[in-house]
């Protein structure tokens, strides 16, 4: 038995360590909303059972939402960072109208993955042999 905790985020990379001190703030603040009986009985944290999962982060923190522009009949919709349940319904009534030819709701230009053309960073992406040629 026993409750998982979970919710802080911390920027450092897929090689950094957790920040240890992170896991007592994750306690503390679950044993706050807690009643103090709960708490109580379920004891303390056992540090050996500590865990920091990756979730990929787009420097812009905004998703990638459209179509590909190399591959035909692909639709991009991922980079929700920690937010993808909240946002899962509306994204996909907008992949499903760019899937059917639909205009979408919503613009779906600010979530282009074009946005990211220009940033010397994304160059060597933007300049990869393509997969898939087009026939």
């Amino acid at each position: 038995g026993g409750v998982r905790a979970a919710g802080l985020v911390e920027l450092g990379g897929t090689c950094a360590p957790p920040v240890k001190e992170r896991f007592g703030q994750l306690e503390g603040y679950t044993k706050w909303l807690l009643k103090d009986e709960v708490a109580t009985a379920l004891g303390g944290r056992d540090a050996s059972r500590d865990w920091m999962g990756f979730r990929p982060t787009l420097p812009d923190a905004l998703p990638v939402i459209g179509t590909s522009s190399k591959v035909p009949g692909v639709v991009y919709a991922f980079g929700h960072q920690h937010v993808g349940w909240t946002l899962g319904g509306i994204t996909g009534r907008i992949v499903a109208d760019l899937a059917r030819g639909a205009e979408p709701e919503v613009d779906v230009a600010p979530f282009s993955a074009r946005r990211f053309d220009s940033k010397p960073w994304w160059r060597p992406f933007a300049s990869a042999p393509q997969l898939f040629p087009q026939t």
